[in-house]
């Protein structure tokens, strides 16, 4: 709920007029919390990031009384806006200088029927106080507004005499901006042992209508259930940006604790930290209504949005791809009617189990079942794929519009995310005329003609490589994750040579492929790591193949590699036993391979190599 009482009739006619579709977000926005087993009750007010009240009343050249006295940082206050067929509250805030939205209340979420109880008794308390302006000339101790102040008194009470269950799934933000948006939530225990401890998150996004889901298991380590909390959303502005008010329309903010049927949908806490590759969509009555075999294609329709949350999906590199039971020709025929085949890659459309389907796609993908997403509107379907891969993260049909919130689904993007479906959509290529090849696998590949770029990494890729870096697992030679600025600074480094790869064959461009760290004071390789595109392929052969030769050339007597064992990249160490490197120290589960360097070419004929004439210099 919402301090709404500091209004008068001229404020609540100054509201801004939202756009029909951002009305309309707001309305469907409004089933996620339908759907909820319970939710919090916050009573969300004005504040001021500089408060020292009440002396700064008296010294601050920012301060402008409102209906109760205290310092006014929004320009109308809270401005509620009307929205037909939406029941919670959807507000306009107007941020001046050091202006913040603040609730301080207990964590923990209510009933729906005991939030309706004091919901009901807030909205008659604001009531009343919009109607009393008759008494805001009346003071007691010199101060101003008694009863706007009682009313908010009285609904701080009713939010906080009532102890909220001590649990949550997650703090959910609706949020409506016309320009990008910036804000700091910051959630600090008002005393305890945690005071000093406060959660904080950035919010960014671009301009626009957002659900935001923070997962309750980053904010549990900093709250205290026994005490009350501070609860701060606040703009992240420059002085220069502050001159002119910010206008933000808030819906519903606040914990919540998922219904049975959606935490089957989202189960946030057990979403995987790493993101989503690829969404699996079933057909009827998820991505349209209707049922195609039986409806007919004149009969069903796309359901609304659904168009561009695939094409926003699709920007991130997250690639769709399909598991229904249905007729084949039928559905991929209104598919491509509709201009969407294009966007789904090894779609499985048949008759049988859908845990097999998604078997299917995960080995033609070559990615963990743990970067699959499965969306469809059957239960039985749902814990079927779920019985058969509990890592798959499953979501309820009727949540596709909340899906590009959800941090699984907002990766770290480079400019080559946006062409990753056609990267496997050359992989599909290859799959086929490999089906159909009749001769041994090594003279398959030579017929691909894949061509290996080698470069030194430079600063102007380090989107490219970050991505690469945080996306790969199967291949991926210390399990590390290094974070941009490590990047930087490795790259940066001049004992340290580093290089990324690309690759491209007759079907297609692979895109970034590789990336490599050599300590040169060590002569060794700290790390590797490859896209789980090119599994297979021997491009970790001829890489290696690259360094051999380019060690010798640099009058090393041999190469070292390190290499760490974890569950998913137990493949990658094939690649030692087939160059002939010998294991000769094992440390904390860091194994070190190293192979002596001769004249002799150890280069992989399988493929062609581009890359530069260098030679490895200590430091």
């Amino acid at each position: 709920m919402y301090q709404l009482e500091v209004l008068s009739q001229q404020d609540l006619q100054q509201a801004l007029c939202l756009p029909k579709e951002v009305q309309q977000a707001f309305i469907l926005g409004q089933t996620v919390i339908d759907n909820c087993f319970r939710y919090s009750v916050l009573q969300w007010e004005e504040h001021c990031t500089e408060c020292a009240m009440p002396a700064c009343y008296k010294t601050c050249d920012l301060y402008e009384p409102r209906r109760d006295g205290h310092c006014r940082r929004f320009v109308k206050g809270i401005v509620p806006l009307s929205i037909a067929e939406r029941q919670y509250p959807v507000v306009q805030v107007d941020f001046k200088r050091w202006g913040a939205l603040m609730s301080t209340s207990y964590i923990g979420v209510f009933d729906p029927q005991q939030a309706d109880i004091i919901n009901r008794k807030a909205s008659r308390a604001e009531y009343i106080a919009q109607h009393a302006e008759f008494s805001d000339g009346l003071s007691i101790a010199g101060r101003r507004g008694i009863v706007v102040r009682m009313a908010t008194r009285y609904k701080n009470y009713l939010s906080q005499s009532m102890m909220p269950k001590q649990c949550a799934d997650a703090f959910l933000i609706e949020i409506y901006c016309e320009t990008k948006i910036d804000l700091s939530i910051v959630i600090r225990a008002i005393k305890g042992k945690l005071n000093k401890i406060p959660f904080q998150y950035r919010l960014q996004k671009a301009a626009g209508y957002h659900q935001v889901f923070i997962p309750f298991k980053s904010i549990a380590p900093h709250v205290d259930f026994q005490e009350m909390h501070f609860i701060n959303i606040i703009p992240n502005r420059s002085e220069a940006e502050e001159v002119n008010p910010l206008t933000v329309v808030f819906g519903f903010v606040g914990f919540i604790q998922q219904s049975p049927q959606l935490q089957e949908r989202i189960s946030l806490d057990a979403l995987p930290n790493k993101s989503i590759k690829v969404l699996v969509w079933d057909l009827d009555n998820t991505l349209w209504d209707g049922v195609l075999v039986e409806d007919g294609a004149d009969r069903i329709q796309l359901k609304k949005g659904i168009t561009e949350v695939i094409k926003t999906l699709d920007a991130r590199g997250i690639v769709s791809s399909i598991a229904s039971k249905n007729d084949h020709d039928r559905a991929w025929a209104y598919l491509s009617a509709l201009g969407l085949a294009a966007y789904f890659v090894f779609p499985e459309i048949n008759w049988g189990p859908k845990s097999q389907s998604i078997q299917r796609i995960a080995e033609n993908f070559n990615v963990g079942k743990d970067t699959i997403a499965f969306i469809d509107d059957s239960a039985f379907e749902r814990n079927e794929v779920k019985n058969i891969h509990p890592e798959v993260s499953i979501f309820k049909h009727s949540d596709y519009m909340t899906l590009t919130e959800l941090a699984a689904f907002n990766p770290q993007t480079s400019s080559e995310s946006a062409l990753r479906r056609s990267f496997y959509v050359a992989q599909q290529k290859r799959s086929t005329v490999r089906c159909g090849f009749d001769g041994e696998y090594g003279e398959f590949i030579k017929t691909c003609n894949i061509q290996l770029q080698i470069r030194c990494a430079q600063l102007t890729f380090i989107d490219r490589i970050h991505e690469l870096v945080q996306r790969t697992n199967q291949m991926n030679f210390s399990a590390t994750r290094y974070d941009r600025e490590m990047l930087i600074q490795l790259i940066q480094d001049q004992s340290v040579a580093t290089f990324f790869l690309n690759a491209t064959d007759k079907f297609g461009d692979y895109g970034t492929v590789g990336f490599c760290i050599i300590d040169l004071n060590q002569r060794r390789v700290t790390d590797l790591m490859f896209s789980c595109r090119i599994q297979s392929k021997r491009v970790e052969h001829a890489f290696l193949g690259w360094l051999l030769n380019t060690a010798y050339l640099s009058g090393w007597d041999c190469l070292q590699v390190e290499y760490k064992a974890t569950a998913k990249n137990s493949q990658s160490e094939k690649v030692f036993s087939d160059l002939e490197f010998k294991k000769i120290t094992q440390h904390q589960g860091v194994a070190v391979y190293s192979k002596e360097t001769t004249s002799e070419d150890v280069s992989d004929y399988f493929i062609t190599i581009d890359a530069p004439n260098i030679v490895f210099t200590d430091r």
